[in-house]
Parts: structure tokens; sequence; C-alpha cells
């Protein structure tokens, strides 16, 4: 599968609105061209942003059937399958998702006081997230629509997501832990995302939430240039802290632990620059070396690469 044979590659809907905060303050920000193989043709993007809570968002969206079409194979960009092995060498070289899992399953369940011991893991991916909530002693149900991640998912964890869409999830009971990691800016309709987990969520569930930073120096520095926020058609939403905290908290959620996360790849400047051999082991030591107190400091001016958030439904 590539992206070229991807079905119906049409557009949404024209946006009137914030997807976050629902302010008709919005403005024409950049334009994104991109083109999904080599020999298919360019297709326009134009984001949007408000002037009231910071969000981006694309105006218009693709139609969900064009994301549907995509999601049916990977969420995260493949174009053939992968194996767990493939998954585990990468996680070795650079710890990633499951260093993520981890902290957030830790948060999540710290802050969970619904009594409740079944979690929700919305856009499973790999199967990281669902093998340390599990560790915990959650029960889980996993919902990801991509086969190429699922079939990790079975490998890693000896069972198989839910393959549909999380619009299309219908629930059986109540969660004490929804976990949402690198998923809303998926969704074309975040809003009513977060309100359907509010409905899913027993009081005193939490929430956990990972998203891109559209306020990032990577965005600040790279703008419409390929970097971990600004992805299309995928990624149709670009949360700010200010924009997701109100997007949560207009569904019946209390805000209880924001964070930034900034991890850089140790040979991104290298290949970036097209560095080998001995120039790019250089490189690659002093950005491992720098990225802490580098990532210090871009937490401080509110500058880091995603956005935790942890919020609790309130009783």
């Amino acid at each position: 599968m590539t992206y070229a044979s991807a079905i119906s590659e049409t557009y949404g809907d024209v946006l009137h609105e914030c997807v976050s905060c629902g302010s008709e303050n919005i403005k024409f920000w950049r334009q994104k061209n991109f083109h999904y193989t080599e020999n298919a043709s360019q297709k326009e993007f134009h984001i949007y942003r408000c002037e009231s809570c910071g969000t981006g968002f694309l105006n218009q969206p693709p139609h969900v059937q064009w994301l549907q079409s995509i999601y049916e194979y990977s969420g995260q960009a493949l174009t053939q399958a992968i194996t767990l092995e493939d998954v585990l060498d990468r996680e070795a070289k650079f710890p990633n998702c499951k260093v993520d899992a981890e902290r957030m399953s830790h948060q999540a369940d710290r802050f969970n006081i619904s009594g409740y011991g079944q979690a929700l893991d919305i856009g499973s991916g790999f199967g990281f997230y669902t093998q340390a909530l599990r560790r915990l002693g959650y029960r889980t149900v996993s919902i990801n629509p991509g086969k190429y991640e699922n079939e990790v998912f079975r490998n890693l964890n000896g069972d198989e997501p839910l393959a549909v869409m999380f619009e299309n999830y219908e629930p059986s009971g109540q969660f004490g832990v929804v976990m949402m990691s690198q998923v809303l800016e998926h969704l074309l309709e975040p809003n009513q995302a977060i309100n359907k987990v509010s409905g899913l969520l027993a009081p005193g569930g939490v929430l956990a939430c990972a998203v891109p930073n559209y306020n990032s120096f990577l965005v600040k520095l790279l703008g419409t240039k390929d970097n971990a926020c600004l992805w299309v058609p995928e990624h149709v939403n670009y949360f700010t802290g200010k924009g997701l905290r109100a997007l949560v908290e207009g569904n019946g959620f209390r805000v209880v632990k924001v964070e930034q996360i900034t991890r850089i790849p140790f040979n991104a400047a290298s290949k970036r620059l097209r560095l080998k051999g001995r120039p790019a082991a250089v490189i690659d030591g002093l950005v491992k070396f720098l990225q802490i107190p580098f990532a210090r400091l871009m937490h401080y001016f509110g500058l880091g690469i995603y956005i935790n958030l942890y919020a609790v439904k309130k009783l």
C-alpha cells in the first residue's frame, strides 16, 4: 500500500470555528503542499490558527474516507509491514515509545480515583501502552485500525486490538483510565471525541493525553517543513497547551497535570546535515550530551516538542 493508492482523496467541510475552544476568531496561517509518492500530484492543505487559544487545524481537512483509507494500514506512516524485532531494535537504539508508555501509565494510575480497574487504549499502536497498563494490573481494551501496527501488537501482547476507528467504537462498561497518546491530532472532531471519552470514564477516572506541541521550537524553526507536529494529511489538528486545556475542561474534566516532553533522536542533526563517519559520531554525541539541559530550557519557555495532559472526570 502506498499513499498514492489511498481512495477518496477529497477534502471535507470548511470550518468556521476553532476545534478546541469554539472561537470564531480564526485566521489563515500557512499553506502546506504534500505529495504522497514521487510521481503523485501535490495536495494542498490550508492551516488556520485560532487567535484565542492558539490551536491550529487544517481547513478544509481531509474527508473522513480519505483518512480511513490510510489508517486501515497505519497511523504512523508505515507503507509496509514491520516486525516486532524491528520495533524493539528501534527502541533499543532510541528509547521512545516504551519510555512514554511507562511514564504516562504510572501517572494515569496515580491520578485515577474512580476505583475502576479497566483501561481503554485508543490508537494503541505497537502495544507498549497496553503492555504498561496491564503491568499495573488494569484490564485493557485496545482499539486501533492499522493492520501493520496491530500485527506488532499481537506479537508483543498475545492478542489483537479491536480494528476500528474510535468514532465507530461501541463500548460496554466504564473505564478508570483512557489513554490517548498521539491520537487527538488525528481526529476530525476532537471536541466530539473528548465528549465521548467523558462518557466512557467513571467519575474520578483519568484521561491521559499526549499531542505534539504547536508552540514547539521545531514548529517555530521549521515552519511547515517536516516536523513532529505539521504532518499532513494525518495530523488535522495542532494543539497548544491552552487549546488542549480548553478542549478537555469544556467536556467536564479537571486538569490535574500538564507537562512537556522533548526527546530528539541522537542522529537527527547528523542526518539532516548528511554527515557520516567520525563527524556524524561527534555531532551525535553532542546532541546526546546537550539534550537534557536543552529540553529543560525549552520546557521553561513552553517550547517543548510534546504536551502531556492528565485530566480527571469530575465527581
